[in-house]
């Protein structure tokens, strides 16, 4: 080897071990101090070991402040490469927060809209690490609306490939719109902070003051449905991710990873029995049923504290990973509104993007009317579901427990065939309504509506008919087959397998979208 290489080898290793300490050592512990992880610490606890190639490790600014000061920026912030997680490749962006408080320059900008791109070209999973102050103010160097080419890159490639965004830092401003367009935001407790103006930046403008809280992980889980799941601490955030990854395909072409399954595919459920009561004023907690249901009682859920009358969890039936969503009669009757209806919407939308079957556990009363939720726009959140639901291309397969009624249970939870449900089942106790009311309709009528349409008509809407008087003729289109409640796991596993070759595709259209309700 002549002296050339072995100068322009020792250069590259320098440039690599500068990288290593990012903004320095100084940087490094205030990042530990605050019980946050580096950059390249957060980047080996999401991969397998020893898997992270890195792209783009010679760029490095030396960026020049508006006084004239130049400081230098080992990567210019932006870590990124390519790993396995779990033996599958994924795309690794992580913003290194020692480095310009993992600000975005022009460089930083670029590879991370790059490794994008070329996550979409070769169909694997792009994984955000964010731990970024926004835009690098206070330099020459600063991307002019650099942002629009994280939002059209992320939209363009929506639904093509996954994208996890793992934050566990401040995002604030115009970069908050980054982690709300990825598939799905999983923050930091400890550590991570989204608002489109901060505390600062919120008083300034309009003299308000909020707390730190306002734009915390708790904050985005419960109130805004902004945050799909919380971590304890970065680590715990990105072991979590990990285990999120496990249930998605790495593209839209492909199907979900199988897993061996060490549960017994014909096990029968008799525990049920003593969970579900058999009163339909009654309530249970529709978490044991699905821990009961599902393989080894492992689920992983979606938006926990979010709209908590209507579950959605990723999990597996005989080793195959599915999407199900489920009414929780222990929060408020499991009834629907304007929250759950925007959790059940986003769900569905990304099962049907990455052929995840969908499996409904129902139980519901209908939606709930009133001034509040009439003018939020409930009927157009309703809207929502029924449109991507009649359009999804999964399968979908339905459990019908106890109750489903009117809107609510027969229709977007797959009680009705005409939704296009490819199997629904009911038990012996399930029942079914347009309405659960006992109020009078003449009431609402008032005068205008005969005597006998009363008992001829209006009081029908009202009338549970329980699900062998639904079950006795095939028009009416409700129910496939009526089981009993120990056969529900085998008959969900042997539904899985019955649609695994389902191929629908919708109508040809010039565009590939229709327009749903917002």
């Amino acid at each position: 080897m002549g002296e050339r290489m072995n100068e322009a080898i020792q250069k590259l290793k320098e440039i690599q071990q500068k990288n290593l300490l990012g903004g320095g050592l100084e940087h490094i512990e205030r990042q530990h101090s605050r019980g946050k992880m580096t950059a390249r610490e957060r980047i080996d606890c999401l991969i397998d070991p020893g898997t992270f190639q890195e792209l783009g490790s010679c760029v490095g600014t030396t960026g020049s402040r508006i006084d004239g000061k130049k400081s230098e920026a080992p990567c210019d912030g932006a870590i990124i490469g390519t790993a396995r997680v779990d033996g599958r490749m994924a795309a690794v962006y992580a913003s290194d927060f020692t480095v310009y408080g993992g600000s975005i320059g022009t460089q930083h900008l670029q590879k991370c809209a790059q490794l994008i791109n070329l996550a979409a070209r070769w169909g694997i999973p792009m994984l955000w690490l964010l731990d970024s102050s926004g835009g690098r103010l206070g330099y020459r160097d600063v991307p002019t609306g650099g942002l629009d080419w994280y939002f059209a890159l992320e939209s363009r490639y929506s639904g093509l490939i996954p994208q996890i965004n793992v934050l566990m830092g401040p995002c604030i401003a115009g970069q908050a719109y980054a982690p709300a367009l990825c598939d799905f935001l999983l923050m930091s407790r400890v550590s991570a902070n989204l608002w489109l103006g901060g505390p600062r930046m919120t008083e300034a403008a309009t003299s308000e003051k909020i707390g730190r809280e306002v734009g915390g992980a708790d904050y985005h889980m419960t109130y805004s449905g902004t945050c799909d799941v919380v971590g304890e601490t970065d680590e715990d955030t990105i072991k979590k991710a990990r285990r999120l990854l496990s249930y998605l395909p790495s593209n839209y072409r492909e199907t979900p990873p199988y897993k061996q399954p060490a549960d017994d595919p014909g096990r029968e459920v008799n525990g049920l029995l003593n969970i579900v009561p058999d009163q339909y004023d009654l309530t249970y907690d529709i978490h044991e049923v699905i821990k009961l249901l599902v393989d080894d009682g492992d689920y992983f859920e979606i938006k926990e504290t979010y709209a908590p009358n209507l579950i959605a969890c990723f999990c597996r039936f005989n080793g195959e990973a599915v999407g199900l969503v489920a009414n929780n009669p222990r929060e408020p009757g499991s009834i629907l509104e304007i929250d759950s209806c925007d959790k059940y919407y986003r769900f569905l939308q990304v099962l049907d993007a990455y052929n995840i079957p969908l499996v409904n556990l129902v139980d519901t009363p209908p939606v709930v009317p009133g001034e509040e939720q009439e003018t939020k726009g409930l009927l157009r959140h309703f809207g929502k579901i029924l449109d991507t639901y009649a359009t999804a291309t999964i399968p979908k397969i339905s459990v019908i427990l106890r109750e489903a009624y009117a809107d609510a249970g027969s229709i977007i939870m797959g009680g009705v065939k005409g939704m296009g449900v490819d199997l629904c089942y009911a038990w012996p106790i399930a029942r079914f309504a347009v309405q659960a009311s006992r109020f009078d309709i003449r009431r609402a009528y008032s005068q205008g509506v005969e005597e006998d349409a009363h008992e001829g008509y209006l009081n029908r809407s009202r009338e549970k008919v329980d699900v062998f008087e639904a079950a006795k003729s095939w028009t009416a289109q409700i129910v496939d087959e009526v089981i009993e409640p120990k056969e529900t796991r085998k008959r969900i596993i042997e539904a899985l397998q019955i649609t695994r070759n389902k191929r629908e595709k919708l109508p040809q259209r010039a565009k590939y979208h229709g327009t749903p309700p917002t």
